[in-house]
């Protein structure tokens, strides 16, 4: 028999915070936590950006959260988050916190019940151009609650299983700063050049930039006789994302096509200056898909330098801050980088064979971190099991 579904607000306290004016700098820097909802990225808070002072937090009318309490954001682009307080801290007021009654429910319980039912919650948001949820329609969400016993053996499980998706994720995010590390170990830092290895323009390394079509396509994935035109956002988290496209007709793209292909490198022209020069290698070939205007592929002369040294290269924090120095642009929120800019910018090249060894250490990362993502696939797909089968609640059978 499914335990009953009974609206959080019947079993928990909740409760929001507020903001010290910023006019004031003797509310900050204090040694009481002050939580922000741009901090509820991970499963766990244990220490905050800022701290309020005694003053501050009175002149806020802010109150002490308990450890244990839950965390909700309320508004905004972090609305639906969720945290688990690992400290006594304030809050800010886009978020809500939720602290069970201990007699009746276990808080890891809720708080995976909680993360179940988000859909469901985030559906009721209101607010236009800024959505946003509301204690009222927290408390009202509904969630089975099995007795006490029953909870903790769930959370338990679902625990176990979070972690080993988190670990997996962990290890993907290791291969890639090992990657970088390497580089640095290898090569130097390309700004300074410790190893004063000779500096050429990169028109001298470079071959061409194979430049894309921006196709007018439909904002969903392509079907399996079309083709897809990728989006920047295919290339600008730094690893190659095919299924960022929008599919297009045959028809439409009867013109000679730029495909990925296994091996390239890939950059972003245009974008925020945030993610415009962003850079990722091919990992494998995409023959259905094409690039659009904004990405160019970089095809370096073979005996000059590899993509996977130049792709390093350029993620390199500093040599990229020198290159997005070069973007023009009107808008604020829209940069462009020239091909000519790029030709000129000069860079330590150090010699074709310890490139290529560096090359054989990429691919190695990047086959592992392949086989870490399967893992994770497979991880979240057991992970999304068990939350359903622990939440899911069965329809009612007709009379």
């Amino acid at each position: 028999m499914s335990p009953p579904e009974v609206s959080i607000g019947s079993f928990c306290s909740t409760g929001s915070g507020s903001t010290p004016s910023s006019a004031k700098p003797e509310y900050f820097g204090g040694g009481i936590p002050w939580v922000k909802s741009g901090e509820l990225w991970n499963n766990t808070i244990d220490h905050t950006e800022e701290t309020v002072t005694q003053k501050g937090m009175q002149s806020a009318r802010l109150k002490i959260v308990p450890r244990g309490s839950l965390l909700v954001a309320m508004h905004g682009a972090t609305v639906g988050r969720t945290a688990r307080l690992d400290i006594d801290a304030t809050i800010n007021q886009e978020i809500c916190h939720i602290c069970p009654d201990p007699t009746r429910a276990k808080a890891q319980y809720v708080w995976h019940a909680l993360r179940a039912k988000m859909p469901e919650l985030l559906a009721r948001r209101g607010g236009g151009a800024q959505p946003n949820i509301n204690q009222k329609i927290i408390r009202a969400t509904k969630i089975p609650l099995p007795p006490l016993p029953e909870q903790r053996r769930i959370a338990d499980v679902l625990d176990k299983a979070d972690a080993i998706r988190r670990k997996r994720e962990q290890a993907i995010a290791l291969t890639e700063e090992l990657l970088r590390s390497t580089f640095l170990e290898m090569f130097g830092d390309p700004v300074t050049n410790p190893k004063g290895w000779e500096e050429k323009p990169l028109g001298k390394v470079i071959e061409r930039l194979d430049a894309g079509w921006s196709a007018n396509g439909d904002s969903r994935p392509r079907s399996a006789d079309e083709y897809g035109v990728l989006k920047i956002s295919a290339v600008t988290s730094g690893v190659f994302r095919p299924e960022k496209h929008k599919a297009v007709s045959s028809a439409m793209a009867s013109r000679a096509l730029v495909t990925p292909r296994r091996g390239d490198l890939l950059l972003s022209r245009a974008n925020t200056r945030e993610l415009v020069a962003a850079t990722c290698l091919v990992e494998r070939d995409e023959p259905r898909l094409f690039l659009p205007d904004k990405i160019w592929r970089i095809v370096p002369f073979t005996h000059a330098a590899t993509t996977s040294f130049l792709r390093y290269l350029m993620a390199t924090p500093r040599f990229r801050a020198r290159f997005v120095r070069t973007a023009t642009g009107t808008s604020g929120s829209m940069l462009n980088v020239s091909k000519e800019k790029l030709w000129a910018l000069s860079a330590p090249i150090p010699p074709l064979a310890l490139q290529r060894k560096f090359t054989e250490i990429v691919w190695t990362g990047l086959h592992s971190k392949e086989r870490q993502r399967r893992a994770r696939i497979a991880s979240d797909t057991l992970f999304a099991s068990l939350v359903d089968a622990a939440f899911s609640v069965p329809p009612k059978s007709s009379p």
